[in-house]
């Protein structure tokens, strides 16, 4: 008598290649999105604070959208620091609402070039001419774009399926 050795998957459930393609591309679209657990409470109100300063007078009593418009000019950094932090809060709206993994890293890098840009503007009104000031609102901004950046970075960098 002849033993029989079971193949190790049956014929009945070998796919045939044109769906094991499309079962990978599945499979691949689905680990680029990600579950942001606690992090998004911290993302999102985080965001909400950044969004307030930007309401709030960042220089020469100029609120921050009055900078990003134009309307006040309180010199070019603060300017650029709006435009980057604007960018920065719209992208990580959009990555906490649509939760796709590299528009997470696309935010961590925004806030990223945001907290650099928002730090540079801070000492250059600080070491500028005596007359120049630093209102609450581009320090709140400052800040919150600084721990949005960690945020993005923890939750870009962490393993899929760890947070």
């Amino acid at each position: 008598m002849t033993e029989h050795t079971p193949d190790p998957v049956p014929a009945s459930l070998t796919a045939p290649p044109e769906m094991q393609r499309d079962l990978t591309r599945i499979a691949w679209r689905v680990d680029r999105w990600i579950d942001l657990g606690p992090a998004a409470v911290l993302a999102g109100g985080t965001t909400a604070a950044a969004a307030a300063a930007a309401l709030m007078p960042w220089a020469d009593r100029a609120a921050g959208w009055e900078v990003l418009l134009g309307t006040a000019t309180p010199g070019p950094l603060p300017w650029l620091f709006a435009l980057v932090a604007g960018v920065a809060l719209v992208v990580s709206g959009v990555a906490l609402l649509v939760r796709f993994w590299p528009l997470a890293w696309a935010a961590g890098a925004v806030c990223g070039v945001a907290a650099v840009t928002g730090l540079w503007a801070i000492w250059a009104r600080r070491t500028g001419l005596p007359a120049d000031d630093v209102g609450p609102g581009l320090v709140v901004e400052v800040l919150a774009v600084l721990v949005l950046t960690g945020t993005w970075a923890r939750i870009a960098l962490s393993p899929p399926g760890s947070d």
